[in-house]
């Protein structure tokens, strides 16, 4: 409050889109008018009149006007909660899916989206809590407003419960992409080190017989280097087979446990 008017700063939120910064609503009343003063951020500017000269059983005073521009920025808080309820369900999905590849920058945008929802909620909600006493005070002359700033207040406190336990479910989500990606990293050195292994067998052999001694096998025999090479690839054969099976190699690569 302030010397016995409403004055109140909220974040206006788009629930269809993540913006870097939301819009801003500045609501000041008086006893016969009320100002308005708005900041559009990055999506366009809410059209306010519409709101403040609708028909409605809140009224046409100044703070009933006023109601009616808040409630209209707590709808579009309901909507983005229930949006984000509903990718969050689907990024869980993706990211306990041990054959889908998650949407890192889709995990980081939730929280961004919920961080923002966060502050604009709980900002709206401590004020209403903080000066409820002269908020009473103001709705002594509007009465038939409290039964309507009683239930904004009911649904900003049940959007922080739920904005609570979506942050600790998307807290789970990056943990377990994090535990994913250093799965991925692990799986791709194995197999790095299983290639570099099967390249190095036929180059050892090669070097063996490069170094030009006199009684290396298979040296002074007619086609010997054709044994040689076939006993190379055959060593690399074995060894494809043995990296396969501890699942260092292959389609059937194991998850780290």
């Amino acid at each position: 409050m302030l010397d016995g008017r409403l004055f109140v700063i909220a974040w206006d939120i788009d629930p269809d889109r993540v913006t870097k910064r939301p819009g801003e609503i500045i609501i000041l009343t008086g006893d016969t008018g009320l100002l308005t003063v708005q900041w559009d951020g990055d999506r366009p500017a809410r059209a306010l009149r519409p709101l403040v000269e609708r028909d409605d059983p809140t009224g046409a005073t100044p703070l009933g006007a006023a109601y009616r521009i808040l409630d209209a920025v707590v709808c579009d808080y309901e909507a983005t909660v229930a949006s984000i309820e509903s990718e969050l369900d689907q990024v869980e999905t993706q990211v306990f899916d041990p054959d889908v590849e998650e949407d890192y920058e889709r995990i980081y945008r939730l929280r961004r989206r919920i961080g923002h929802l966060d502050r604009a909620a709980s900002a709206l909600r401590h004020g209403f809590e903080a000066d409820s006493d002269g908020l009473g005070e103001l709705l002594e002359d509007d009465p038939g407003l409290r039964t309507f700033f009683r239930h904004m207040r009911s649904d900003l406190t049940a959007i922080a419960d739920l904005l609570s336990t979506q942050r600790m479910t998307l807290d789970a989500v990056v943990s377990s992409h994090e535990s994913n990606v250093s799965s991925r990293q692990n799986r791709d050195m194995r197999t790095i080190a299983a290639v570099a292994a099967l390249l190095a067998l036929p180059t050892v052999v090669a070097g063996l017989y490069g170094m030009n001694f006199k009684d290396m096998p298979l040296l002074h025999t007619g086609n010997g280097w054709v044994f040689v090479l076939i006993g190379a690839v055959v060593l690399d054969v074995v060894a494809v087979l043995l990296f396969r099976r501890r699942g260092w190699m292959g389609s059937n690569q194991r998850h780290d446990s």
